[in-house]
């Protein structure tokens, strides 16, 4: 059997604003909030959050998550989110 040389990706939603939702994909399913909002083309120092079971969870710049295919992500403005 063949192991595919492609890596896999991973194609995450972000909604900048409810008619803007930018399509981002990744080779690495760990990625940090600063590296999605570079990714979305979005402002740094906006608030990104990660839709969980219908809530938001405020994702840092610094901090290191796992993402799943198919996940949403919302840009709020800054200090949006405690």
């Amino acid at each position: 059997m063949e192991v595919s040389a492609e890596p896999r990706v991973i194609l995450i939603f972000v909604d900048v604003t409810k008619t803007d939702q930018r399509k981002v994909e990744f080779k690495t399913d760990r990625v940090t909030g600063l590296e999605i909002k570079q990714a979305a083309k979005v402002p740094l120092d906006s608030d990104l959050a990660a839709k969980i079971e219908g809530k938001l969870v405020l994702v840092t710049n610094d901090e290191t998550i796992t993402i799943k295919d198919g996940e949403h992500f919302v840009v709020l403005p800054p200090g949006s989110i405690s």
